[in-house]
C-alpha cells in the first residue's frame, strides 16, 4: 500500500487583530498633535484711566473715529495719511506720557476700523489711551 503524504498547508492567514489598535492610536495621537488655529492679535499697553486732571498732558494727538472717518488732531486723514503722522511722532523714541495717544470714538464705528487704529497706534510705538464720556 503506498501512503499518501498529505501535504500540511501551512496557515496563510496574516494576524491583523492588533492592526486596529494600532490604527486607533495612531488617530489620537494625530489628533492630539495638530495645531487647528493659530490666534492673532495686536498686543496693547492701556495706561490707567486713574490720572488727575492737573497731569494730563494737553499736548498728547487726538484721534477721533466718527462713523467711518478718521480724525487726527481735528484734522480729517484717511488710514494710509493717519499711519504716515504716526511714524512722524517718533514714537519709538519717546517715553512716558509723550508715548500715549488720546482714542475716542462716537457714532457707528466698526470693530474692524477700532481695531485698525488701536493696531497702527500700537505698531508705530505708541500707547492707547481710551476716552470715555461720562454720563
Amino acid at each position: 500500500m503506498v501512503a499518501r503524504h498529505r501535504k500540511q498547508r501551512r496557515a496563510t492567514e496574516i494576524p491583523v487583530s492588533s492592526f486596529s489598535d494600532i490604527a486607533f492610536l495612531l488617530i489620537i495621537f494625530f489628533i492630539l498633535a495638530t495645531t487647528l488655529v493659530q490666534i492673532t492679535g495686536v498686543i496693547t499697553e492701556i495706561p490707567s484711566g486713574e490720572k488727575a486732571e492737573s497731569q494730563q498732558n494737553d499736548e498728547s494727538p487726538n484721534v477721533q473715529l466718527q462713523g467711518k472717518k478718521i480724525f487726527f488732531n481735528e484734522d480729517r486723514v484717511d488710514m494710509k495719511q493717519f499711519r504716515q503722522r504716526l511714524a512722524k511722532l517718533n514714537l519709538y523714541k519717546k517715553t512716558g506720557d509723550d508715548k500715549v495717544i488720546l482714542l475716542e470714538a462716537s457714532g457707528n464705528v466698526t470693530y474692524q476700523q477700532y481695531f485698525d487704529v488701536m493696531a497702527s497706534i500700537s505698531a508705530a510705538g505708541g500707547v492707547t489711551a481710551i476716552l470715555q464720556e461720562e454720563d
